[in-house]
């Protein structure tokens, strides 16, 4: 019972209170009472786990709470004495002050005072404070409660790259705004228009979720898959803005498939082949993601692009990196899947430019020149796109034998390939020159 002075407090009317006993949480308030009630017996006969397991009340709203009681027991029975004595000092000298006001007014100007304090808090929960302190009439707020809870179970662990990306695209918030997203938005948000940030907000988030999860079945789903496969998060305040303003029918739905396109063109170029950092482009993106949210208009859609296509390597720049591009099982510089799937992204990138049709189906990497006898032969210059079936009628024919191969594919680049080498002479670096020349003019042009 020597514990027990630390764990209840008792009121002027002599009645005790458990000082840890939220209400949403029995199971913190039966550990707390367990470990009052319980005798130095008992708890020597029984393990931490038993013990939280034994008080826990719901099977999965307190886990976290069991847990935590079972890091700490299991901590507290490696520490010395002085150790422990320590710690709870530590512990019982931490002050809890319990504010309540006398209107829900008052309530958001506390919070907005307190945080003005030091107290840490993230941006949405700032945010959140600040559109129901100013929601006018106060009849409306909870109303706005509701567009809050709808706007965090859409973008759910999100939230906080919702918040920067919407104030990048909204609010033109850029690398030098030490201050965050919330501090942007609420510095440039009129209090009287509280209404309209919290719906804008609920109409990104849902453009956010389909980014994030896109739930369509076409072209552009597929792009958005690809860039939340390779965890590419530095596009999208620009989709935002894009979804938006086909939305609000400032873009058609050709320009805003051609933007998707040009987005996943760029990419391929600028981090697969170019092996440039995302990160490069954050100011271009502040600009041009507000400004299509302003006024999108074709002119702004083109300095975007333009923009964009500056940021792009030189077509010296490409040919080197095409030239050290490559997959091989025999040859160990070239083994890793990953550098597989790169040679896939840029042999079928080159396939719909030059077709004009998107590549939807699966398909293998044909090396023309067996790649065990050079390691040379395992850059992408002596690499095709080939259905499996052709592929399999490929294996130990020489060059001659596999150009009529290559002519049945219903690949174009394939089938120009077998056109274009009919007479044999073939140069896998000269190839390399080739595709770089061919995917820098079609890209920028």
């Amino acid at each position: 019972m020597a514990q027990k002075k630390y764990l209840v407090a008792i009121d002027t009317k002599d009645v005790e209170h458990a000082i840890v006993a939220p209400e949403n949480h029995l199971s913190l308030t039966r550990i707390v009472e367990g470990v009052i009630a319980i005798s130095p017996e008992d708890a020597a006969a029984m393990s931490a786990v038993a013990f939280s397991k034994s008080k826990r009340a719901s099977g999965s709203k307190d886990e976290l709470i069991v847990k935590a009681f079972q890091y700490f027991s299991a901590s507290f029975a490696k520490m010395k004495d002085e150790e422990l004595l320590a710690f709870r000092d530590a512990v019982i000298s931490v002050a809890y002050v319990n504010i309540k006001s006398s209107s829900e007014e008052d309530s958001y100007t506390i919070f907005e005072i307190l945080n003005a304090r030091g107290i840490e808090l993230e941006d949405h929960e700032l945010l959140k404070n600040y559109i129901m302190r100013y929601i006018h009439p106060i009849e409306k707020r909870d109303d706005a409660k509701q567009v809050w809870s709808e706007i965090e179970a859409t973008v759910g662990s999100n939230m906080k790259a919702f918040l920067r990306h919407y104030a990048i695209q909204k609010y033109r918030l850029g690398q030098g705004d030490k201050d965050g997203a919330y501090k942007k938005i609420r510095d440039f948000t009129d209090p009287k228009k509280a209404a309209d940030l919290l719906y804008d907000l609920r109409l990104k988030a849902g453009y956010y979720a389909e980014i994030v999860e896109p739930t369509s079945d076409d072209r552009n789903a597929e792009i958005l898959s690809f860039l939340r496969t390779h965890n590419v998060r530095v596009f999208r305040p620009l989709l935002m803005s894009l979804m938006h303003a086909r939305e609000i029918e400032q873009l058609t739905s050709e320009q805003y498939d051609d933007a998707i396109g040009f987005i996943y063109r760029f990419y391929i170029c600028y981090k697969i082949i170019g092996g440039m950092e995302s990160n490069h482009l954050s100011d271009s993106i502040v600009k041009h993601s507000y400004a299509i949210e302003l006024n999108c208009t074709q002119q702004v859609l083109d300095e975007w692009k333009n923009s964009f296509n500056e940021k792009l390597p030189s077509e010296e720049t490409f040919r080197i990196n095409l030239l050290s591009l490559g997959w091989s099982h025999s040859w160990p510089l070239y083994s890793e899947t990953k550098l597989k799937d790169r040679c896939k992204l840029v042999l079928a990138l080159l396939e719909e430019l030059k077709s004009g049709v998107r590549v939807s189906e699966a398909f293998t990497i044909e090396h023309i020149l067996p790649d065990s006898q050079a390691q040379e032969n395992s850059i992408i210059g002596n690499l095709l796109m080939l259905e499996e079936r052709l592929n399999a009628k490929c294996k130990d024919k020489s060059l001659k034998e596999k150009l009529p191969i290559y002519a049945e594919s219903r690949y174009a680049t394939t089938r120009a390939f077998a056109k274009r080498y009919a007479n044999g002479c073939f140069d896998v670096k000269k190839r390399v020159d080739f595709i770089a020349k061919d995917l820098f003019e079609m890209v920028i042009h």
